[in-house]
Order: C-alpha cells, then sequence, then structure tokens
C-alpha cells in the first residue's frame, strides 16, 4: 500500500498495523520523527521525492530514516518547487535520488544500489 498521509500520521500508521498489512509505504512523509520511528519499527518505508530538494519537514524525515528503509519516487505527475516550479515526470527520480545522497552524506550509487535493493525486497522482484 502506498498510502499519502497529511496530518494524520498516527492514526493512519495504527490504520495499517491493525488491519495486518505487512508492505506499506508512507509516501512524502513529513510528520513527526515520533511516529516516523514508529513506522520504521513497523517494517514500514518512508518514499523520498523531488521535495526533499526543499521540503525540511520531508528533508528531516529522510535525514532520520534509515536507507534501507526508504524508496525513490517522483510522484509524477504533480508539481514541484518553491520559486521554480515545474511538472515533475518519471526522469525526475534522479532529483530525489541526489537530494538523498546529499541530505545523508551517503554517495549516490549507494542510495541507488540500497533503494534499488528496498523496491525488489517491498514488491518481490527478482535480481
Amino acid at each position: 500500500m502506498s498510502l499519502h498521509s497529511r496530518y494524520a500520521w498516527k492514526d493512519c500508521l495504527q490504520a495499517v498495523k491493525d488491519s495486518g498489512l505487512k508492505k506499506v509505504v508512507f509516501h512524502w512523509y513529513t510528520g513527526f520523527s515520533s511516529t516516523l520511528a514508529e513506522i520504521i519499527e513497523a517494517g514500514y518505508y518512508i518514499s523520498a521525492t523531488p521535495a526533499a530538494e526543499y521540503h525540511e519537514e520531508h528533508r528531516r524525515a529522510i535525514r532520520e530514516a534509515p536507507l534501507d528503509r526508504i524508496l525513490l519516487e517522483t510522484d509524477s505527475p504533480v508539481y514541484y518547487g518553491r520559486e521554480n516550479r515545474y511538472r515533475s515526470q518519471p526522469s525526475d527520480v534522479l532529483l530525489s535520488l541526489r537530494a538523498c545522497s546529499e541530505i545523508k552524506g551517503i554517495a549516490e550509487e549507494e542510495v541507488a544500489r540500497v533503494t534499488t535493493a528496498n523496491l525488489r525486497e517491498l514488491f518481490n522482484l527478482r535480481q
């Protein structure tokens, strides 16, 4: 399940836990650190979007989440940016990759390797 929860993070976390869902991605997570810790403890993921270039709450969540619980996405088509707005497209996953790399201080190649492994695990994809 990909879950976009704006300002109802704790309630949504409880709902997915109560439902027994094992594979959940909290899309573009910007919620509280305490709830993020519970998301991670439950074995769920968060996604890094191009908003990680500028959105402070999203950047904090990416900083705090272990890399093995992060996926990269674009959320396209949606508009991003504050000063220079643009419509995202699938290739903008590279913006998510670069932002995640910068935030975590990890090489882009390593972020790509781990987040791809996360994707394979989540969707049961063979190498």
